[in-house]
């Protein structure tokens, strides 16, 4: 078990606890912007292909709460894409736009069967990992006699599921068996803007492991600092990972690291 103290001790102006998936997954692909989001607060850049996908679940809500038809959930996607990004490069506007049509059709026609079962649209999940508090939000959840069914959308454009999509769904799947206290099933229903298909969860206990694993190489580090600045000398950031992709990320590292 790992004292949740550890991540509390530099008295951070946002709180490290509790973890999420989004948190572990930045910690284990690139630590060095865990510390610029994480220890100094950089706020996460925002980009046309995130804001697409989350107006694509905005939409599709609207199929379970308001009873909406295709072209509905589409316009609702529609509005919500057009405000989160009006501040945005218009680069990959275009690009993202056009994908959200096609996605909304699709996931439209998945979804629809299982509307009297609905439960909760990005409801809140909580749970514990080595004594370290976890949370997140489940975007679909549905409700059956004998078991609960969480559709995570994931919208892409190539299908392709990931192993960080497993982590998540690993630690989706046990808050929410201990909260309802049944059968969790999960699927990720994968969309392209010419494919979507559901994806079936295989629960593995190397997942959970893993997650472990690597909250124990994150608390050895915070052990090691005696304050926040200690770990940018220990973690150097990885010059050549694509992650650094936008203007904005580049000049925050260059305030903590110089380079």
């Amino acid at each position: 078990m790992i004292n949740p103290e550890i991540f509390t001790k530099f008295n951070l102006e946002k709180d490290m606890l509790p973890f999420s998936a989004s948190k572990i997954k930045t910690w284990k692909n690139n630590p060095a912007q865990f510390i610029l989001r994480y220890i100094y607060g950089y706020p996460t850049t925002s980009n046309h292909a995130m804001e697409r996908g989350t107006a694509v679940e905005f939409g599709l809500n609207h199929l379970f709460t308001s009873n909406a038809t295709v072209e509905e959930c589409f316009e609702k996607a529609i509005t919500y894409y057009k405000s989160a990004t009006a501040l945005l490069d218009d680069e990959e506007d275009n690009k993202q736009f056009n994908m959200i049509a096609p996605m909304v059709e699709q996931c439209f026609e998945q979804l629809s069967p299982l509307k009297d079962h609905f439960l909760t649209f990005q409801g809140r999940i909580d749970t514990s990992i080595l004594d370290i508090p976890f949370y997140g939000f489940t975007d679909f959840v549905f409700e059956y006699e004998d078991k609960i069914l969480i559709i995570d959308l994931k919208t892409k454009a190539k299908f392709m599921p990931t192993h960080d999509d497993m982590l998540q769904m690993a630690i989706y799947q046990k808050a929410m068996e201990e909260k309802h206290n049944k059968l969790v099933d999960i699927k990720l229903l994968i969309c392209t803007p010419k494919r979507c298909e559901a994806v079936d969860f295989t629960p593995h206990k190397k997942y959970l492991k893993e997650i472990e694993m690597q909250l124990m190489s994150c608390a050895n580090i915070f052990n090691a600092c005696n304050e926040p600045d200690d770990m940018k000398h220990l973690i150097v950031p990885k010059l050549d990972d694509w992650t650094w992709n936008n203007a904005e990320i580049l000049e925050q590292r260059h305030e903590i690291w110089g380079i």
